[in-house]
């Protein structure tokens, strides 16, 4: 047990000697993210002042130990290799070796990226599937994968993978096919999210969109209108694929008529019905008839006469009443005169 003891001891401490010399090591940048086949470059410097030489451990780029410097620089003019790990070293006084990693992303955005659809023409409330392909992208623990309609996110994807060579990814959605996906257009779209050390905005591969085309039977909104008679023209045109055939029947018509407007002139009901390879919808147009003008010019008129004859009525047979009502306040000649003889005898 003691030797064991003394074992791990000798351990720690190595491993904190070995910690505080590679903290005196500093690489800038911290983190490099460079596109694959780019050019790269990165700085070791250390703050020891006695040390036995510094160099680069790299499958590119490799700098061989240099002695009596402070910093050693490690650059290539183009990056080919995925599994790089640039290791910075030091021989120091207190310990054999000191060594730092330098953190590094190498990405690359897909060669291709593209939607298969499903095959057409659906029927609205079929089920399809959406494939998107993605060939060579790295690395994959960065990658996003967005499904879009229009220009609306459907789908948010990311990857939970550390393979830093390039991939291929195949996703999959599934889409029920209704009458407003008619002609909406679909695609994916790759983005490698580097974090702030990478470029910013980060780098992004759409795909091609891919329209859908869905079949679906007419249908109204409103399946019966009412309108008044006149020189009207009945309209019955309504959203379908295939374009709809329409056709206009009534029972005071004597032969069928076809398309989507039809002129009345006369009242009574119309009947529209829309039809495709999906089905079919009808449509009842009730026409009313038109009120008739002169009749209630008419009717208003001897409306207005009859009441100016009430009224001249009224008014004679009030005058009448006011004449008899002075007539009798007046007193006769027989009556006069006997009032003058009263008088005379009198005086």
């Amino acid at each position: 047990m003691g030797h064991v003891g003394l074992y791990r001891l000798v351990c720690l401490s190595a491993w904190f000697i070995l910690k505080a010399a590679a903290e005196s090591m500093v690489i800038t940048p911290s983190k490099l993210v460079v596109k694959y086949g780019d050019a790269a470059s990165a700085t070791c410097s250390t703050t020891e002042q006695k040390h036995g030489g510094m160099g680069w451990e790299a499958s590119e780029g490799g700098v061989d130990i240099v002695e009596g410097v402070q910093q050693v620089t490690w650059a290539v003019p183009n990056i080919t290799h995925w599994d790089l790990k640039p290791i910075c070293y030091m021989i120091s006084e207190n310990v054999e070796q000191l060594v730092k990693e330098l953190n590094i992303v190498i990405y690359k955005l897909p060669d291709s990226i593209d939607v298969k659809k499903c095959s057409e023409p659906l029927n609205e409330g079929e089920t399809c599937t959406l494939q998107c392909d993605i060939k060579s992208v790295a690395p994959v623990k960065n990658l996003q994968v967005m499904w879009y309609k229009q220009q609306v996110v459907l789908e948010n994807v990311t990857f939970n993978e550390n393979t830093m060579s390039p991939v291929e990814k195949h996703l999959n959605r599934s889409i029920q096919a209704s009458r407003n996906d008619d002609g909406a257009e679909y695609w994916c779209e790759a983005k490698l999210e580097l974090g702030p050390e990478g470029p910013q905005p980060p780098p992004t591969k759409k795909s091609e969109p891919r329209r859908i085309t869905v079949h679906y039977k007419p249908r109204f909104a409103n399946d019966t209108e009412t309108i008044e008679a006149g020189n009207t023209t009945l309209n019955c045109t309504v959203k379908a694929n295939p374009p709809p055939v329409y056709t206009w029947e009534a029972p005071h018509l004597d032969e069928t008529f076809y398309g989507p407007t039809l002129s009345v002139t006369y009242p009574g009901n119309y009947k529209c019905t829309a039809s495709n390879q999906r089905g079919n919808a009808t449509k009842l147009f009730i026409v009313k008839p038109y009120p008739n003008t002169v009749f209630l010019v008419c009717l208003l008129i001897g409306i207005f006469v009859a009441l100016v004859l009430i009224a001249a009525v009224i008014f004679t047979h009030w005058k009448r009443k006011q004449g008899r009502a002075a007539n009798n306040s007046i007193p006769s000649p027989a009556d006069q005169k006997e009032e003058d003889v009263e008088s005379y005898e009198l005086a």
